[in-house]
């Protein structure tokens, strides 16, 4: 099949693949010009396509080439929308000082703090010379108040930090990621130092009331707390109450989607939805029923607040029933390759997605295999459903196992197994909890069907139990993007091996999985296998040492309440990376290791001897070990209440190391106290982790 017949039978990736191209240009080279250089060709290739069709004898062989102009414009549309969705910038400087107002769009409480997404409003004064452009900023207090909600116009004296990343080995690119949901600034206060000013009702401030009502009444109802957070996390998009040991025992088993609304949920709902309304076929109202449909999910979208997503399903979706409300035939791919279209244009960001691209691809993959392999299926009812569950769910794992284990780390080859089993469930869960808003919503308490829920979350979570238990699931796996590209690669050539029959397509993929193997045998190779990491954290100052698949982790400012098990998490990918198989968590006694020990609060490791000042007995240490005696570096942390000065006085060192973990006005004035003494330091806070490799 040639690019013009694919083109025929989806005229709409015309418009897709050049809207792409111009969303990953934005991304790559965000500067004015190349719109300008694009829609420059468009009317430079429109120019000459028209004067070539004035000849009759090459206007019939130049209708392949008017495809050019409108790749070109449509790049230009590409770049212009990711240009105009992109968070504006502020002039810290400038702004910084200002009292302003903004309207609070969502807020979250957590047990001595809270977090609110901040709407800036201009100033009524039209004469100030600072103005804001849909800027949105994250404000978290010291302290919290519970009078404040949604739609709550708050005033409090500017203090703005771009966001910007840990710096930490394998992290995660927060700055990005929040830069694609629109917010590029961030600010840390006082409770005391907001203050609400008024109230600015929109739409989605009261959706987001709404949701909340709803989440209230739920978490007051008599269901256990497993179904609470599973009614939530499934029909109202907020899955906050889902437990962290649920979410990995869920994950393991390869089906975390189910705890997040997605577009499998929505499927769902569509059918409530449309199976509700069967009356209105008797009234010959067909197209009525879709057009209600579509309605319902769109206030069904704006109530769960929108999220990337419910809407893609709903786009998706709604192609298909416009298609059977206009009686126009219309193709599952093309419908799909619409919605993301769609999508695109007022969401570029979402491109970049993880979870725009795992949805596309499966339900792309799903829609390639049934409609272009040939699927035998057996007679029995019941052994064809199992037969069909089985297949797309291992369709689905296959299709994104990769992608899976490059943004999150891990792989499960149970999910195929696991879906059979809870796929049939999760729409009677669904339907029930469905029941249960309503009758919350309108005050009846209905226990039966609280009793059902309870039994059905207590089987699911069960089975899923059994299901992660397997050895069948594996975490802490890192998987680079050239691993990436090579399989699906593969996959595309395997599957036109299996569909065409052509053995060079076999060789092909043969070569490709070989070129892959090699880069990953490299990329093992060059990596470390020892080394020292002082990690970059808000809270604490992480000391990690790891050698031959082992490491330790010491924290000298926390004695007894670290977390390991957040700290794995949170350092999954840096943890896969370098093939670390277990972490043993320093206490206060002498530890020995290969090439390094720890006597709190001093240690050597990886050949360097530093001693953590904060709290403890740094001032009065007497080392036992006469290697512990000179000191490379001294890690000043969040417990510090001395000043460099006194550092100096009573050691002898290289350079200071301040934490993470230290405040912010105190980090700044330790540094500034550094370069007053013409002290060497490394500040975590502003240059990301201390690392120092072994070979």
């Amino acid at each position: 099949m040639d690019a013009s017949s694919i083109f025929s039978r989806l005229p709409v990736l015309r418009l897709l693949l050049p809207l792409i191209v111009g969303i990953l240009l934005h991304d790559l080279l965000p500067h004015f010009w190349l719109p300008v250089v694009l829609v420059a060709l468009t009317l430079l290739a429109l120019i000459i396509l028209k004067i070539k069709k004035k000849n009759p004898s090459v206007s019939l062989s130049i209708r392949k080439y008017h495809i050019i102009p409108l790749f070109l414009a449509m790049t230009a549309v590409g770049w212009i929308a990711a240009w105009i969705a992109a968070p504006p910038t502020v002039d810290v400087k400038k702004v910084n000082g200002i009292v302003a107002t903004g309207r609070i769009e969502s807020i979250e409480y957590n047990e001595k703090s809270m977090s609110m997404l901040l709407n800036m409003l201009n100033p009524s004064d039209v004469k100030s010379p600072v103005r804001f452009y849909d800027t949105h900023i994250i404000l978290s207090t010291r302290g919290c108040d519970y009078d404040l909600k949604t739609g709550d116009l708050v005033e409090f004296t500017l203090e703005l930090d771009e966001i910007t990343n840990l710096g930490n080995p394998d992290e995660m690119d927060y700055a990005k990621y929040m830069y694609r949901k629109g917010i590029r600034y961030r600010q840390h206060t006082d409770i005391n130092n907001v203050k609400k000013v008024g109230v600015s009702l929109t739409l989605m401030t009261r959706a987001y009331d709404l949701r909340q009502n709803l989440q209230h009444k739920v978490m007051g109802s008599r269901m256990s707390p497993d179904t609470q957070s599973l009614i939530i996390a499934m029909l109202l998009g907020n899955s906050d109450f889902i437990s962290r040991e649920t979410r990995d025992i869920f994950s393991q088993a390869g089906v975390a989607h189910v705890l997040a609304l997605s577009g499998l949920h929505v499927a769902i709902i569509a059918f409530m939805i449309w199976f509700l309304l069967f009356p209105l076929d008797y009234l010959r109202a067909r197209r009525l029923r879709l057009i209600i449909t579509i309605l319902i999910l769109i206030a069904y979208d704006i109530v769960t607040g929108l999220s990337p997503s419910v809407v893609r399903a709903t786009v998706m979706l709604s192609f298909v029933f416009m298609s059977m409300i206009l009686y126009r035939k219309s193709t599952p791919l093309n419908s799909l390759f619409s919605a993301a279209l769609a999508i695109l244009v007022f969401s570029p960001s979402s491109l970049f997605g993880a979870g725009f691209q795992l949805s596309f691809i499966t339900v792309a993959a799903l829609i390639i295999f049934y409609g272009n392999f040939n699927v035998k299926y057996p007679d029995n009812k019941f052994l064809k459903y199992l037969y069909t569950t089985l297949l797309t769910s291992l369709v689905a794992m296959l299709s994104t196992i990769i992608l899976t284990a490059y943004y999150f780390n891990t792989v499960s080859l149970s999910s195929a197994l696991s879906n059979v089993v809870i796929m049939p469930i999760l729409p009677v869960f669904m339907l029930l909890g469905a029941l249960a808003l309503f009758f919350l919503s309108a005050g009846v308490d209905a226990l039966f069907i609280d009793k059902a829920l309870n039994a059905m979350s207590s089987a699911m979570n069960g089975t899923i139990g059994w299901f992660a238990s397997l050895p069948l699931s594996q975490d802490d796996v890192y998987v680079t993007w050239v691993a990436v590209v090579v399989y699906y690669i593969a996959l595309i050539l395997i599957s036109l091996w299996i569909y065409r029959k052509k053995m060079s397509f076999l060789l092909a993929a043969g070569v490709v999985l070989i070129l892959g193997i090699i880069h990953g045998i490299y990329v093992d190779w060059k990596t470390p296998r020892n080394g020292l990491v002082v990690f970059n954290s808000y809270n604490s100052t992480p000391v990690f040492y790891f050698y031959d698949h082992n490491a330790m982790l010491w924290v000298p400012d926390v004695e007894n309440d670290f977390d390991l098990k957040t700290f794995k998490r949170q350092h999954r990918a840096f943890l896969a990376h370098h093939r670390i198989d277990s972490i043993s968590l320093v206490d206060s006694t002498k530890m020995e290791l290969p090439d390094g020990i720890v006597e709190h609060p001093c240690a050597k490791l990886n050949g360097v001897g530093m001693i953590a000042a904060g709290k403890g007995r740094w001032k009065h240490y007497e080392p036992s070990d006469s290697n512990l005696v000179k000191f490379d570096c001294i890690l000043v942390t969040k417990g510090f209440h001395s000043d460099i000065s006194t550092l100096k006085s009573l050691f002898s060192y290289d350079k200071i190391i301040l934490s993470g973990g230290i405040y912010g006005e105190d980090n700044k004035a330790l540094e500034k106290e550094c370069e007053n003494h013409r002290i060497p330091h490394y500040n975590i806070k502003t240059s990301g982790a201390y690392i120092k490799m072994g070979k």
